[in-house]
This record gives structure tokens, sequence and C-alpha cells, in this order.
């Protein structure tokens, strides 16, 4: 695997979120992409499609995984695309 970006050590969510976007080539200005830290070492984004909802919850919207990364060292600074 090669290396998709690089953090600091023990960054926040929001630093390895604007590196994920920035290495994946896109943005978040439509607000359908979440990201999920299902560990210290492991996130993943999701993105729903963009639809009116009626009872103002998403939760119920189609959702697809665009990307996984995993960080294998220590201090979560080098990250690869799963």
């Amino acid at each position: 695997m090669s290396v998709a970006f690089e953090t600091g050590p023990f960054s926040n969510t929001k630093e390895i979120w604007q590196k994920a976007l920035e290495f994946l080539g896109t943005d978040n200005k439509a607000g359908n992409k979440t990201i999920t830290r299902l560990a210290p070492n492991h996130v993943q984004i999701v993105e729903s499609e963009q639809k009116k909802n009626p009872f103002g919850s998403t939760d119920l919207l189609p959702r697809k995984v665009i990307a996984e990364f995993v960080s294998q060292d220590k201090e979560n600074t080098v990250w690869v695309k799963k």
C-alpha cells in the first residue's frame, strides 16, 4: 500500500478529514459526506444522497462508503487507503 497522506502525531479527526478529502480530490461543500472514526487508527468517509427529508433526519437516506483509511504506525501519522 502507498501512503495516502500524513498528519501530525495524534491528530484530531478534523485534520484527518481535511487531508483525506484533499487526497480524494473532493470537498464537502454539499454537506453530504460524513467521517466516522471507527478506531484511533481507522476512519471511514460515507456519502449520502442529497434529498430533502420532510422529517429532518438523514439517518434513513441511502449511504455508500467512498473511502476508508488506516494508520499502522504508533502515533497515527501515516495513513493509507484501505
